[in-house]
């Protein structure tokens, strides 16, 4: 038998993208995604709030964006600049900022949980030293949550600073 001079020409074949159902339905998740990412709202960095007010340095480290269900942390440090000691020195939290939260966590040990305080003792501190309180906590609920984290010596509460969490689903 004899072969022939040429190959057989290739069948005609429309050209265009095939997608399964599937596929279809994942195909806008491929865009939301790094968009989402893009505008930050996919968690994000942590951020750190500073306020220097009657000899006291206040500063909370925490995450504005958390994810319902995971484990979060928050830094307070309290730096006492003024020339005196602070005499029972306390950091403390907001009722409305934690008590949607499943089960906060103080390093030192939180001392009481008054009317809108939670109140961790941070004893006397004395000029130039440096004090910082650890929060671990989990979210359980998406939302936002809103409060306060102030310094207080005595009677006397020395600064204060609004904290604002989202917790995303």
């Amino acid at each position: 038998m004899r072969e022939p001079d040429h190959p057989p020409s290739p069948p005609e074949i429309d050209r265009r993208l095939q997608f399964h159902r599937e596929q279809l339905l994942l195909l806008p998740l491929m865009f939301a995604v790094p968009i989402l990412a893009v505008l930050g709202l996919l968690g994000g960095p942590r951020v750190r709030e500073e306020i220097d007010l009657r000899g006291v340095q206040l500063a909370v480290e925490f995450a504005p964006r958390d994810h319902l269900e995971d484990w979060g942390r928050m830094h307070v440090t309290v730096v006492n600049r003024a020339e005196a000691p602070l005499v029972d020195a306390r950091a403390e939290f907001a009722r409305a900022l934690l008590d949607r939260l499943w089960r906060p966590s103080f390093h030192p040990q939180l001392a009481q949980i008054a009317a809108d305080w939670y109140v961790v003792p941070l004893g006397d501190v004395p000029p130039g030293a440096t004090r910082v309180v650890t929060l671990d906590y989990r979210s359980t609920e998406p939302g936002k949550l809103a409060g306060a984290v102030r310094v207080a010596a005595g009677d006397e509460a020395l600064a204060e600073l609004p904290i604002h969490i989202t917790v995303l689903p």
